[in-house]
């Protein structure tokens, strides 16, 4: 199983906001179809939404294409 990771990385603008950038940072990334050209050549996509507020991070994955929506 070969699996490719792609990153989008946000700043916040608080602690607070560091949710909101995660859910823009996987949103550009479905939007923009980042992990379009990688489905057929790896088994899986995995997207990353990193976002930071000084030293604060937070990360969310969400997988892409097809195989996310399987049951």
């Amino acid at each position: 199983m070969i699996i490719a990771r792609i990153f989008e990385v946000k700043y916040a603008p608080s602690q607070e906001g560091l949710k909101k950038a995660c859910r823009e940072a996987l949103a550009q990334m479905d939007a923009g179809k980042y992990g379009e050209e990688l489905e057929e050549g790896y088994s899986q996509v995995l997207c990353y939404g990193v976002a930071f507020y000084k030293k604060h991070c937070l990360v969310w994955q969400k997988e892409y294409g097809p195989a996310s929506r399987r049951s």
